[in-house]
């Protein structure tokens, strides 16, 4: 191999890695996001005071 081969397959390689990290914390955001908007939810729903959710929800405790 000479050296222009050896450079670009370094640069195919880190390129790889860096997409790799990419999906791996695009993916960790996204479950981040989705459990903090599960507790948004419940906390606005518990929040009001006219219904008693705690009675037929019981999936919110």
């Amino acid at each position: 191999m000479n050296k222009q081969t050896k450079q670009r397959l370094r640069h195919i390689r880190d390129a790889t890695e860096v997409n790799m990290k990419h999906k791996q914390d695009l993916a960790r955001n996204s479950v981040e996001r989705h459990e903090r908007a599960h507790v948004q939810i419940k906390s606005e729903v518990m929040e009001n005071r006219q219904i008693d959710y705690k009675r037929h929800m019981t999936c919110l405790l």
